[in-house]
């Protein structure tokens, strides 16, 4: 029997950075009496391939924790044929111990949590959705991005006991100019002002580049055509939501889908006690508002689902706060 043969069906614990890896090889079948078997620390990430062809079987099971490389961590390990399980960040960080944490540790950590199933997995996304996913994370940047500097510059209008006329755009090209007409300002105030409405200009043009570049990859799909033809459902909206979810077939149940998305209503029952109703702060936050606006905009505009949305509304209320009462 060779080296890896022996270590057929362990489980290894990896805590990846940016630069470097530590790894722990456990053999066993329930957290509490697993061994460690092999452990590295301070690993090259660029080894990482390496190091798992030398001290894991195919029948391993490795296990990370989700950060930001973690994707590409997982897309590594099954090049070189490594099943790769990646656990919900917040679920396996509550796991730990306070008074002695190093990056050795915490691999055995994340091995025995996985061992213990308390962590949920968390899905491991195609190549087209984790490209869609960074097209949409850079909209939602440079959107937060022009909201920031525009209230830079009103608070700074604001200082000086300045009000802009209605129907004043800051982010067009011309803004800079009339806003440093509307008063003698400091050669310092105007550096500000030019630094700060040029940022806004160039967010605004990203921003344009990001929509248009997600219409077109909903136009050259058919499936997602459908979906931007709902009433509410922009493209914004339409490819938010695509690059979240993915392929909608991994779900068994449209409930499940309600739940990924954090549409689904609590539960909270202990006791004597039931109560509920109220959404909660999980699934995908910055999808569920996209959501909570389409549908709002649903019930304005006359549409074949506006009947349907009006009589919810009217049972339900059109907001709901903290324990299912309307707002």
């Amino acid at each position: 029997m060779n080296k890896n043969s022996r270590r057929a069906g362990a489980v290894v614990g990896l805590d990846v950075h940016p630069d470097t890896f530590a790894g722990a090889v456990l053999r066993g079948r329930d957290p509490a009496t697993a061994k460690v078997a092999h452990s590295s620390t301070r690993v090259p990430l660029d080894q990482l391939e390496v190091w798992a062809t030398r001290h894991t079987h195919e029948s391993d099971t490795l296990v990370l924790e989700a950060s930001a490389n973690s994707f590409a961590v997982a897309a590594q390990l099954r090049a070189v044929g490594r099943t790769a399980l990646i656990l919900e960040s917040r679920q396996a960080g509550q796991v730990g111990k306070a008074d002695c944490a190093n990056d050795r540790l915490d691999a055995v950590k994340i091995a025995r949590i996985h061992l213990s199933g308390l962590a949920t997995q968390v899905w491991q996304p195609d190549a087209k959705t984790l490209e869609r996913r960074e097209v949409f994370s850079a909209y939602q940047s440079v959107v937060r991005e022009a909201t920031r500097l525009k209230q830079q510059i009103r608070a700074m209008l604001n200082e000086h006991c300045l009000r802009l006329p209605a129907g004043f755009r800051l982010a067009h090209p011309t803004a800079g100019a009339r806003l440093l007409k509307l008063k003698a300002w400091t050669p310092a105030q105007t550096m500000l002002l030019e630094g700060m409405h040029a940022g806004l200009v160039a967010a605004r043009a990203r921003r344009t580049r990001l929509r248009a570049y997600m219409a077109q990859e909903i136009v050259g799909d058919e499936t997602l055509m459908r979906l931007a033809r709902l009433c509410g459902v922009g493209a914004v909206v339409c490819f938010g939501l695509v690059s979240a979810v993915g392929g909608v077939t991994r779900f068994l149940h449209s409930r499940k889908l309600a739940a990924y998305l954090g549409l689904n209503p609590s539960v909270c029952e202990s006791g004597e006690y039931e109560g509920g109703g109220a959404l909660k702060r999980h699934g995908r936050g910055p999808i569920r508002a996209l959501l909570v606006q389409s549908a709002k905009k649903l019930l304005l505009v006359d549409n074949p689902l506006q009947k349907w949305g009006l009589a919810v509304a009217a049972r339900r209320g059109r907001k709901q706060g903290r324990g299912g009462r309307r707002a």
